[in-house]
This record gives structure tokens, C-alpha cells and sequence, in this order.
């Protein structure tokens, strides 16, 4: 599913799963402090729809659009909802932050030298800054890593 087209509303019992959505590029709202009725109507009001680890209809009467996690394990869970919701999952990779949902983009070098480690500024020449919170990103050693274990984890995309 186009990233557009869907966008989410994590309860507090998915934390690690809303974290890997957004790595993902889908729009996934998450606060632990969020309450039930503050998601129902994140719900209401942007179309989202919620995943929950509970009773999904009971804790959720009013929202249609809701999904009920069943596994336990976050990555397991990735698998799961990415399969439900039939997600494309290799075109949006890094672009919103994983910390608080903001669009992530480019930013001159120069303009994170005082924000990022020295060895880091020397080592790479690609730097992005979230549009929400400042928090800066750069390709490294770990995006192998990460690329592999989605790899892993969801199904390859289709011809």
C-alpha cells in the first residue's frame, strides 16, 4: 500500500513497531502518554488507523479502522501488520524520523558540524535533519545491517 494512502495511529504497547513504520516512511503517530480516546480521535479526525496490542474492539468502539497485533516480538510485528496492510516497504526508507514522525531531509554538511560527532562530520559527506525536531541522521556503518533484517523480516516486493 502507497504510503499516502495509509497512515497510523500506534497505542503505547507499540513503541519499537510505530519507530520501525516511520523507518518505513509511513506517517505513524506514537506517545506513550496518548490515551485511548486521544488515538480514537487521531483516528477520526487524519483517517488513521490504530494498532493496538488489547482488545482492539473493545478498547476502541467507535474506530472502524483498526488492527489488532497479536505477536509480541516488534520486528514480528513489522511482519505482521506490513503483511495485513500489504505495505510497500523499500521506497520510503529514511524519510520521516523515527524519534517523532517529522519529515526527514537534506541538509548542507556544514550545517551539523556542532551536531554530530567530529568523526562522524569526517567520515561522511551525506547528512538529513528532521523538519520537526532537529534530529540529524547519516547513512552509516548500520544501514547494511538494517536493510538486511527488513530483508529478513518482509516479504520481496512484487514485479
Amino acid at each position: 500500500m502507497n504510503r499516502s494512502e495509509i497512515c497510523f495511529a500506534a497505542d503505547r504497547m507499540l513503541g519499537r513497531l510505530a519507530r520501525m513504520l516511520r523507518l518505513l516512511g509511513y506517517d505513524t503517530l506514537y506517545n506513550a502518554a496518548t490515551t485511548p480516546s486521544g488515538l480514537e480521535e487521531a483516528a477520526r479526525q487524519s483517517g488513521r488507523v490504530i494498532l493496538t496490542r488489547g482488545a482492539a474492539h473493545k478498547r476502541f468502539p467507535n474506530v472502524s479502522a483498526i488492527f489488532s497485533v497479536q505477536n509480541e516480538n516488534a520486528p514480528q510485528q513489522l511482519r505482521e501488520v506490513a503483511q495485513h496492510f500489504k505495505l510497500e516497504i523499500r521506497e520510503g526508507l529514511w524519510t520521516r524520523c523515527t524519534l517523532c514522525n517529522g519529515a526527514i531531509e537534506p541538509v548542507e554538511k556544514g550545517a551539523v558540524a556542532a551536531l554530530v560527532p567530529p568523526r562522524v562530520f569526517d567520515v561522511y559527506e551525506e547528512f538529513y535533519r528532521c523538519a520537526s525536531c532537529d534530529h540529524v541522521y547519516w547513512k552509516g556503518s548500520h544501514v547494511t545491517r538494517v536493510l538486511k533484517n527488513l530483508e529478513a523480516l518482509l516479504p520481496p516486493k512484487e514485479q
